[in-house]
């Protein structure tokens, strides 16, 4: 049977007029409306005949305090499919468009997870939201550092466009694994912001592993950052995203890194061989993520260390997060997660 939507609570969006007799938006606006039967629409002002069966009403007709306007034409009325609830509300949900070292600029907030950490207002490492309340990144990006200076910005894209602005959190408190600069080893740390945010389409979750079974050999993943384009280069200015294949840790011991250096805790990817597409400068502390069945992504390790960017002979090594699952759950407990 054909769906009508009839008393369904709908979304029109658009940048038109606020009112008849006004200027179009500069800012992006919505507002929710019912849908109406079309036998209810022809008993308003309309004249009846123009209410054909390939048009539906939807507003308020007593009150008409809210509608659509000169510009809106031609946008959209949405409303959420209960089927697929998840998709708006759920973990690690990528937002498709129509250091990174050899990547391509990701589209505006394509990776809404993916969070810019600043030390007295200057950019410094990276994370990822991992639920309303905690940042994950890596422990040598805040060990010694006075964590209460750290500033958390979401929903970024162009950190340097100084009229937008993202969504901005302090740290409220700072928990950081045993790490230790001499070997790299537990290099993860939760940051915990000192107000919750609020999960929408430009800042949500990635999602964690289910369990830490997998060692995700041979996986494409994505590394994600402001880091620099290359060794000598600053960092850049928008987000970029690159694809590297996950190594297995006796494939990474075999390249020019000392084996005893890379401990299980740790993950490796890359192109060992060619070098050329890697994290850098700046991206330490972000996300090596990865495309799952369900379309969801999930977090595979936090960029951590390596020789270099992009050094043929040296790949780039992640904090392995299936290692720390339980230490993770244990120190956020105090946020609430998505379904995932």
């Amino acid at each position: 049977m054909r769906n009508t939507y009839v008393g369904v609570s709908a979304i029109v969006a658009g940048w038109g007029a606020t009112a008849e007799t006004g200027n179009w938006s500069c800012s992006l606006r919505e507002a929710d409306l019912p849908v109406l039967s079309n036998e209810i629409c022809k008993k308003t002002n309309y004249n009846a005949s123009k209410i054909k069966d390939v048009m539906m009403c939807a507003g308020y007709p007593a009150t008409a305090h809210k509608d659509a306007c000169t510009g809106d034409s031609g946008g959209p009325l949405v409303t959420e499919n209960s089927e697929h609830a998840y998709e708006l509300i759920g973990c690690g949900v990528r937002n498709e468009a129509s250091r990174i070292i050899g990547g391509v600029e990701t589209a505006v907030n394509e990776f809404p997870w993916i969070a810019r950490l600043s030390y007295f207002n200057k950019f410094y490492c990276g994370g990822m939201l991992i639920n309303d309340r905690y940042i994950l990144t890596a422990a040598h990006c805040v060990k010694g550092f006075m964590w209460f200076m750290i500033k958390v910005n979401l929903g970024e894209h162009e950190r340097c466009n100084k009229t937008v602005r993202p969504v901005t959190r302090f740290v409220s408190e700072m928990v950081s694994n045993d790490f230790t600069f001499v070997t790299f080893k537990h290099d993860i740390a939760l940051l915990k912001m000192n107000e919750r945010v609020i999960i929408t389409d430009e800042v949500k979750p990635i999602c964690l592993p289910h369990t830490d079974e997998c060692t995700f050999t041979g996986v494409k993943a994505i590394a994600i950052g402001w880091g620099s384009v290359s060794e000598e280069r600053n960092h850049s200015c928008r987000l970029m995203e690159v694809e590297v294949p996950v190594l297995s840790n006796e494939a990474c011991k075999s390249t020019n890194y000392d084996s005893k250096m890379i401990a299980d805790s740790m993950l490796c990817a890359g192109y060992p061989k060619k070098g050329g597409k890697d994290a850098c400068q700046g991206d330490s502390g972000g996300p090596l993520c990865a495309e799952r069945k369900d379309k969801q992504y999930e977090l595979l390790g936090v960029v951590s260390w390596g020789v270099g960017c992009g050094r043929p002979g040296y790949p780039g090594v992640y904090t392995r997060v299936t290692k720390y699952l339980k230490w993770i759950k244990d120190n956020a407990y105090q946020g609430c997660y998505c379904t995932n």
